[in-house]
Parts: C-alpha cells; structure tokens; sequence
C-alpha cells in the first residue's frame, strides 16, 4: 500500500495532531464495531511505541475532551517492542506510556489494568545483569519474546492482527527493536523476537516481527527532526529494503507518516 504522508510544522503541532486522531481512531473503530452485525470481536487493539513523540502525544490526550467519550474498557493497549530492563526501569517503554496517560485512565476505572499487555522485565539483579554472559542474555530474552507472544496469540488467535499500529523510527530506519542489517529483520515465520546487543542503548530487547506490525488494519508513523530525513527518504524510495527496516511496514486499510516539515 502507498502511504500517506502528513507534514506539520513541528513537533508540538505533530504531537497535538496525532493525539487527536489517535482519539477519533479509537472510538471510529469502537463505533463500526458496534454496527456489525457479527463482529469477531468486540475490542480495539492499540500498538504503541516508545519515544519522545509518541509519548508527547499521550500526554495531550490526557486532557482532550474525545478522551471522556471512548469505552476504555473495550481497549487494549501493545508494545510493538520493549526494552529488557527492570520494571521500573526509567527506559521502559511501557512505563513512560502509563505516566503520560495509561495509568490516569487505569487510577479513574476507565482502562482495566488487564487491557495493558506489558512485554516481560528483566528481574535480575544490577550485579546480575552486569555479569551476564551473551548466552544468558539471549536466553532470557527469548523467553520473554516467547511468552509475549504467547499472550498475543491468547488473545487474539494464533494469526494475532491489530486494530492500528502507532509507530516511530529512528535516524538509522529502525522501526520496533528491527536495525538495520541485523538478522530478527529477516524473520518471518516467530511474531517476536529476542534481541541483544542493540546498536541503541539499551542493548536488551524484545520486539515485535515485521510481518506482524504489517498486518495492522491502520498503522501510522509518527518522526519529527531533520536527522530522520535521509532515512524517511530511503523508505519513501524502496519498499522492503534491509538498509531501512521501516520500509517494511504496511497497513491493511491505512498506511500513513505524520511527520514534521524538517522530515522532507
């Protein structure tokens, strides 16, 4: 599918954009569920992603008005990747999300805490994780790979497809925790996989497959800074391309960039 490309001034204005047609999304969505006459199943699920731009874009829900008129409880929240640090590690993914907007709408009733499907943490010890060896490190990320998607198939079948995927991409053309020239790009048959030694810190990771983050019905990405427009470019020219793993995303429906005017 040919994306769309949306292009704002900045990143405060991008933040505020796509915070609310994140908003008008999900009840959308909610919406023609509703007017099914069978459907498959009566929930919205939602990828996220780490970084500052998404997690602007949370905190300008908190206080957008659409926020009150959506059924939280028919919501449930994803991680196309994590990083394998602590729970309450400062570089969680998940983490940064529930104190921009997650945790406010968990604290008021709105959002189950059970529609919040974190990827698993790293338990060990500082001591413990600085002696590990490569071995163990990617034994334990495998198993955190396996056991989310284990959760992903438990609750959304053994093909698991998702409602609208938010997704950023870094200078390099990375996309979830897929670099470029590493081999989890090339996997096609796992929905995650473990990673180790991240050319981004932290070098602990689990992430979502490509195939799996292009079977989303709507999937968007969300960059703002001129040191991602070689990249963007790159993508924009060649679909597919190992050089830059965002170049394998797609949507079913949708497909679409929202980016700053320092992007092109």
């Amino acid at each position: 599918m040919q994306p769309s490309i949306y292009v704002y001034p900045d990143k405060g204005t991008l933040g505020l954009a796509s915070a609310g047609r994140t908003l008008l999304t999900i009840q959308e969505l909610l919406t023609q569920l509703d007017t099914k006459l069978k459907p498959i199943r009566d929930r919205v699920d939602v990828i996220l992603t780490g970084g500052s731009d998404s997690i602007l874009s949370l905190k300008l829900m908190q206080n957008n008005p659409l926020t009150d008129c959506i059924d939280w409880k028919r919501v449930h929240f994803w991680w196309g990747d994590e990083r394998f640090v602590p729970q309450d590690s400062e570089n969680r993914n998940c983490l940064q999300a529930r104190r921009a907007f997650l945790q406010d709408l968990v604290n008021k009733g709105d959002l189950p805490e059970s529609n919040i499907h974190e990827i698993p943490a790293d338990t060990r010890t500082a001591q413990e994780i600085e002696q590990a060896s490569d071995e163990e490190n990617q034994h334990l990320v495998d198993e955190a790979a396996k056991a989310y998607a284990q959760t992903m198939v438990q609750e959304l079948g053994e093909q698991p497809s998702f409602d609208l995927a938010i997704l950023g991409m870094g200078p390099d053309g990375h996309y979830g925790s897929l670099f470029p020239n590493y081999e989890h790009i090339h996997e096609t048959t796992q929905l995650t996989a473990g990673v180790i030694h991240s050319p981004k810190m932290p070098p602990l990771r689990v992430t979502m497959t490509a195939p799996v983050l292009a079977r989303s019905l709507k999937t968007w990405f969300m960059i703002a800074g001129q040191d991602k427009s070689k990249a963007f470019h790159g993508v924009m020219q060649q679909q597919n391309n190992f050089d830059y793993p965002a170049s394998f995303a797609n949507g079913i429906q949708e497909y679409c960039w929202m980016i700053t005017r320092d992007v092109l």
